[in-house]
């Protein structure tokens, strides 16, 4: 019985402790109960959970040394490349760069990364795995700047296959140069390249090619620029050489662009080509209407030079002409010509009308007259009027050609018709006087109809090679870098052969690019690679074929390299797409190349005293920041030679004359003696961009305020605004020209050409303002003089107008004929149209007391004259001493 409770009691027991481990269900908090999985989806096991199955254990990372490349030892390993451009982000002319987004896949085999799998299935990463792994340190040459996208994190692929395939991928934008060529712009089509190499491994160490020949660039349907019109993508491949380290393969992507006209068919040619044609409206007013004709000549000039000015602002200064230059300075030749045109017709119709004064000085004094009308027929007269007043029946009709060249100067009509000896006095001389109100050269300068012009407007790699491999050596642990160097038995934070004397450093330098110079901040840009050469006998290993080992940028911070430095720079950076541009080869003997690809912008100071017609020159200057002379001997390894530059390399504004090398010490109050190298180069500016764009301006400037010298010296409303614009023109030219410019202390070549030249526009405003000035003058001399002659007349107020009507009342002297005296005797150069009025009824006596006249005048001063010929003689001499100092 006992034995029968015993056992009952257990197995109470063993029931209230299996209803304990059931979960229990919490009405009251309301927590939902999770769902069993259905067996349907039966998941296969998280390798992650397991300590042997974590991604670096399952690729052997820590077992392996991936400073080196992979089948290190053996022949070249094949790197194929495939890229899909995602947009072409702009296209700059000022800078000659273009910026592109694109994903640049690398494709290659690394037996040490081959993992155990069932599926066969690939396996993908994160960008961390990257930095542990070797990867191709592939760059794009002659980049300005470039970075891998990091948004939301790195865009950055990694995907390994079972048996050791490698799929990585980046999102990567990158600017880069393109030298272009604008003699056709804006009809002209450009092409550039973006170009990527292995920085470190040369062809014996790494074969790029393309995955799929041209199939291996792809576009997005979406890529568009507002400029262009782009053609066409290809791929091309080559081998680039330089001389410090060998032979690389280099891949190009290629795409040609075309620019769109319409745009600047809108904006430029027409335009110009309006202002053009709204000059010739000039040879369609009367010649006469000096203000209009001048305002007209000086509004078209100031225009087309506010339309090139805009066309230029935008592009860079080169030194050739350019497509556009051409039709927009030819367009500024014509509408310059056309206010010339007007100068030689207002000066040619002086001497036509002076002429026409000695002629006139012949006949007796007309202030007999009964009764005279001089009118002008301007067209705002009726044509019936016209043809009576003319002596055609008021049947006739005028032509279109008759009624614009035609101008009545004089008309006298009689109104006693029974005065015989009247007539007989004034026959040959009373009647309607016709002129030619257009000129024969404003005949010849209009178009005569319409001119019509024409406008015109690789290397392919398939597959991946098959090459034979030798064993990688990097699976041995004997291969490892630190290892096989003996990183780890020495402490690489002193210099080689510490204590000893100085270790020699020799530098030498490939100048890749100069990609800007900066007269507003006095500095410039340039992008070298940078190699040192050392010998540090701790890196010494033992090798049987006696070649060169090639490291990644991980090893550099492991081991000393030179503490070099850019003296006076700004700003500098080491290039890092994809990877950090370094290279670190060791030789078996502990001779070692460190090779960097930097872009630095560094302080020139420049002289701008002979702006621009001056020559630059400025020092890139490298040197050890910690260690003196005691520690460290910085030198060029091959002198002269040690300097390489790119034979591509241009600037738009600046020819580069020569680059050499030199090296001095410098000293330090507080640290020491340093040696420093020097990069030098000379460049020498292109003066056609200048001479195109502000001298020639200029001078145009100061030509056209000598036209104000053939106008008449009445016709104020047009010589003064012709002076003022030219002197605001002027003024426009030197600010553009010193707004690009360093607020410098000293005067500049251009400055004296501009302002010289700005006098010579203020002096002719100057000039106009002595001759009015004169002028008035001497009309006060005569009204006096001419009141005490006997023949006035008897009129007590005469009045001179302009045949324009332009200005107001005058006096002036007249003698028997009507015609102005001055003091000195001498007769000045204009032309009298005399006109008067009398009444019927009174007699001859009383009408010629009576009499009025009007003096049609067209005046030349003795100071535009002489004018004429000092302001052109004096800019001449000033031009040729100008070009001769500074040329």
């Amino acid at each position: 019985m006992p034995y029968f409770t015993r056992l009952i009691l257990i197995l109470f027991c063993l029931m209230i402790l299996v209803e304990s481990r059931k979960p229990r269900r919490r009405r009251w908090t309301g927590q939902l109960e999770m769902p069993r999985p259905s067996h349907l989806s039966k998941k296969n096991l998280d390798v992650t959970k397991v300590q042997k199955g974590k991604p670096q254990p399952l690729l052997r990372v820590e077992q392996h040394d991936f400073t080196m490349r992979p089948a290190f030892g053996g022949p070249a390993i094949p790197v194929g490349v495939d890229v899909q451009v995602e947009s072409l982000d702009s296209i700059s002319e000022v800078d000659m760069d273009f910026t592109m987004t694109l994903y640049l896949r690398h494709y290659w085999k690394d037996e040490r990364l081959a993992f155990p799998s069932t599926s066969n299935k690939s396996m993908t990463f994160d960008g961390r795995l990257v930095k542990k792994i070797w990867v191709p340190d592939v760059f794009f040459v002659h980049s300005k700047r470039s970075f891998t996208h990091d948004t939301t994190t790195d865009n950055i692929m990694l995907r390994v296959f079972p048996d050791g395939h490698v799929l990585y991928s980046m999102r990567i934008t990158v600017t880069a140069m393109c030298n272009m060529d604008f003699s056709h712009f804006p009809l002209d089509s450009q092409t550039c390249s973006l170009e990527l190499e292995s920085y470190a491994y040369t062809d014996e160490d790494l074969m790029l090619y393309w995955k799929n020949g041209d199939e291996s660039l792809k576009t997005d349907e979406k890529i568009s620029l507002s400029q262009f019109l782009i053609q066409k993508f290809h791929t091309t491949s080559r081998l680039a050489f330089y001389s410090s380290t060998g032979w690389y393969n280099r891949l190009y992507i290629n795409f040609t662009l075309r620019r769109h006209i319409f745009f600047f068919l809108l904006q430029t040619y027409f335009p110009a080509t309006l202002m053009v044609m709204l000059s010739w409206v000039s040879f369609w007013i009367d010649r006469r209407a000096v203000p209009a004709r001048v305002s007209l000549g000086i509004t078209t000039v100031l225009t087309m030079s506010t339309i090139i000015t805009g066309v230029n602002a935008s592009m860079p200064r080169v030194s050739y002409i350019k497509a556009v230059d051409i039709y927009l300075w030819v367009s500024f030749v014509f509408v310059f010509l056309s206010v010339l045109e007007y100068a030689a017709v207002n000066y040619l119709t002086t001497v036509q009308e002076r002429k026409e004064r000695k002629l006139r000085e012949k006949f007796p004094c007309m202030c007999a007259m009964l009764h005279s009308r001089t009118m002008m027929l301007d067209g705002s007269y009726s044509e019936s009027e016209a043809n009576s007043l003319a002596g055609y029946p008021r049947s006739h009709t005028l032509t279109e050609e008759e009624r614009q060249d035609n101008i009545v100067v004089h008309l006298a009509l009689r109104s006693d018709s029974n005065a015989s000896r009247k007539k007989g006095l004034l026959k040959g001389q009373v009647g309607l006087r016709i002129f030619q109100n257009t000129h024969a050269i404003d005949k010849y300068s209009r178009p005569q109809g319409q001119r019509q012009e024409a406008h015109k407007d690789t290397h392919k790699q398939g597959s991946s090679p098959i090459l034979k491999r030798n064993p990688d050596l990097t699976k041995s642990p004997l291969t490892k870098s630190e290892q096989l160097l003996r990183i780890d038995d020495h402490d690489f934070s002193m210099r080689p052969g510490f204590g000893g004397p100085a270790i020699p450093v020799g530098v030498d330098v490939q100048v890749e690019s100069l990609d800007s110079i900066s007269e507003v901040d006095m500095d410039f840009t340039m992008t070298l690679y940078l190699r040192h050469y050392w010998k540090d006998e701790r890196l010494s290993f033992p090798s049987t074929n006696n070649l060169s080992m090639t490291f990644d940028g991980r090893l550099v911070k492991k081991i000393w390299v030179p503490d070099m430095f850019f003296v006076h720079s700004k700003r500098s950076f080491i290039h890092d797409t994809t990877t950090d541009n370094v290279m670190l080869r060791v030789q078996p003997d502990g001779k070692v190349l460190y090779s960097l690809r930097v872009t630095v912008t560094a302080m020139c100071n420049m002289d701008f005293s002979r702006f621009p017609l001056d020559t630059q020159t400025c020092s890139l200057e490298i040197e050890s920041y910690a260690y003196t002379e005691d520690d460290l001997m910085l030198y060029w390894k091959k002198g002269n030679d040690s300097l390489k530059t790119d034979e591509r390399i241009s600037l738009s504004q600046f020819l580069i004359q020569e680059f050499h090398t030199t090296a001095k010490l410098a000293f330090y109050s507080s640290t020491g003696w340093y040696n420093r190298l020097y990069i030098n180069f000379t460049l020498r500016r292109h003066i056609f961009f200048f001479l195109l764009q502000t001298y020639f301006p200029a001078t145009l400037m100061v030509m056209l305020s000598w036209v104000s010298f053939w106008i008449d010296r009445r016709a104020v409303p047009a010589r003064v605004p012709l002076g003022i614009t030219t002197v605001l023109t002027m003024s426009t030219i030197i600010t553009g020209v010193n707004a690009s410019m360093p607020r410098v202390s000293y005067i500049k070549a251009v400055d004296i050409y501009l302002w010289v030249s700005f006098v010579f526009v203020f002096l002719s405003v100057l000039e106009y303002a002595a001759v009015n000035y004169l002028t008035t003058v001497q009309e006060r001399k005569e009204r006096k003089l001419r009141e005490k002659l006997p023949c006035t007349c008897g009129l007590p107020q005469p009045r001179a107008v302009m045949l324009d009507g332009s200005y107001g009342d005058g006096d002036g002297e007249v003698n028997d004929l009507g015609n102005f005296l001055p003091e000195g005797g001498e007769k000045p150069d204009r032309m009298m149209v005399q006109l008067t009025l009398a009444s019927d009824r009174s007699s001859p006596q009383r009408k010629s007391r009576r009499s009025s006249y009007v003096s049609m005048r067209i005046d030349t001063h003795a100071i535009d004259k002489y004018s004429r010929i000092i302001f052109p003689a004096a800019y001449i001499l000033f031009n040729l001493i100008y070009w001769s100092i500074f040329s």
